[in-house]
């Protein structure tokens, strides 16, 4: 399946996508390098628990976390 094809499956990231958002949406000027580090590890670990639903969108979307 993929995001665009199952209103299941994009529901489930969408909801993923929105809490990884938050993560990121808390950290403020005055947090440390290590706090945004500590971020984008919950980020990545959060999409590859769901990574069955659509590998293609999900990979690219670690790989990119990976890359920042």
């Amino acid at each position: 399946m993929a995001y665009h094809d199952s209103k299941a499956d994009k529901a489930i990231i969408d909801c993923v996508l929105e809490q990884n958002a938050k993560l990121f949406q808390n950290l403020g000027s005055d947090c440390s390098k290590a706090e945004y580090e500590k971020a984008k590890v919950q980020e990545r670990q959060k999409l590859r628990r769901i990574i069955a639903h659509d590998p293609e969108k999900i990979g690219r979307l670690i790989k990119d976390s990976l890359d920042d």
